[in-house]
């Protein structure tokens, strides 16, 4: 077969693939009857239907959907060019409008290569470790969940909910970061756990060196970071720590560093949960994440009472039961399977 007959027929079978896409159909009588005329016409449909399929069955980013759709926008106006010029170079028209459609998928599916990311995550009551493929670990802590978006160029993660532990194996060429509430820790290579606790975000820092970019929400830049001298009159571009110090960033709050024990911080990837004058409400927030039914604290004062302890994961009742003999505290528990924490009734004088 000669050049321009190859050329004729794959022009064929995009007008054949325009016209199915434009009908939202997947094939008809017509189509059916020019494939089995000639073999060739079978192999020209096949270069053209393969890579659109490929993308149909993974196009889901609304990245490589305005693609598809360019390419589909193209290809019409080249064939709309032409039948306004009274036919006159269509074949030149179908051709671009092929190439267009190729080269656009060929694109698309060389940018999902690039870009793919998994998602890892847990239910109540789970925790797991993943090793990504430069040899780092996370461990996700019960109902967390993180997306690793690695390219060749880039490690950088995203923390949508919940706590995970993150082990960085060192690559001073590829910083791994890890977003979370839009907030950004970065390392080269280190052991670091981020905690999205409510509207609170925990770093805390087990060994090496990390550097955090916080986010501020309302102005649209950073919070000041913290200010030796006790005030915060000026932003801080970016908050350095290093290992056993932990950094609290809260709503309409300057950023905290303090010491930590960091093997009490990381408790959770054995089991337990350890509290120290904790308020209530925050312990409450870790408590919950490893119950399928929430616990709800019904007054402020209830909120704010201070505790202490060492309890297991996934032991609700054992919890609620301390509570309740420890603190001024009663607990009601509903049709739902919730666990209402409230003020207990002064007693009689």
């Amino acid at each position: 077969m000669t050049a321009n007959e190859e050329t004729r027929r794959l022009e064929q079978a995009t007008a054949w693939r325009l016209r199915l896409a434009e009908s939202r159909s997947e094939t008809c009588q017509e189509l059916e009857e020019w494939l089995v005329a000639d073999a060739r016409n079978s192999a020209a449909w096949y270069k053209v239907q393969a890579p659109w399929e490929i993308l149909g069955d993974h196009a889901t980013s609304p990245e490589i959907i305005h693609l598809r759709r360019a390419a589909l926008a193209h290809a019409n106006g080249a064939a709309a060019g032409s039948r306004s010029r009274f036919g006159l170079n269509r074949r030149a028209a179908l051709a671009a409008s092929a190439a267009a459609i190729i080269v656009a998928i060929g694109s698309a599916l060389l940018w999902q290569s690039d870009h793919r990311f998994d998602v890892y995550r847990t239910k109540a009551g789970e925790r797991r470790t993943e090793t990504l493929s430069d040899g780092s670990e996370i461990t996700l802590d019960s109902n967390s969940e993180v997306r690793v978006p690695y390219s060749k160029h880039s490690r950088e993660l995203v923390l949508t909910s919940g706590q995970a532990l993150f082990n960085v194996a060192h690559d001073v060429l590829r910083p791994f970061s890890v977003a979370a509430d839009r907030h950004e820790i970065v390392a080269t290579g280190t052991s670091f756990n981020v905690d999205l606790l409510g509207p609170q975000l925990l770093v805390t820092l087990l060994e090496g060196h990390v550097i955090v970019v916080p986010h501020d929400g309302d102005k649209d830049g950073v919070l000041p970071g913290p200010d030796p001298g006790g005030t915060a009159s000026s932003p801080a571009a970016r908050i350095e720590m290093d290992a056993g110090e932990q950094l609290i960033i809260a709503p309409r709050l300057v950023p905290s560093i303090t010491r930590v024990n960091v093997d009490r911080a990381v408790a959770w990837e054995k089991g337990s949960l350890v509290f120290k004058d904790e308020p209530l409400a925050s312990v409450v927030r870790r408590v919950g994440r490893y119950s399928e039914h929430p616990i709800v604290i019904a007054d402020e004062s209830t909120a704010n009472l201070r505790i202490s302890g060492v309890f297991r994961e996934g032991d609700v009742e054992g919890f609620v039961s301390t509570v309740v003999n420890y603190l001024p505290v009663l607990a009601e528990h509903e049709s739902d399977g919730s666990v209402r924490l409230g003020a207990a009734p002064a007693s009689a004088p």
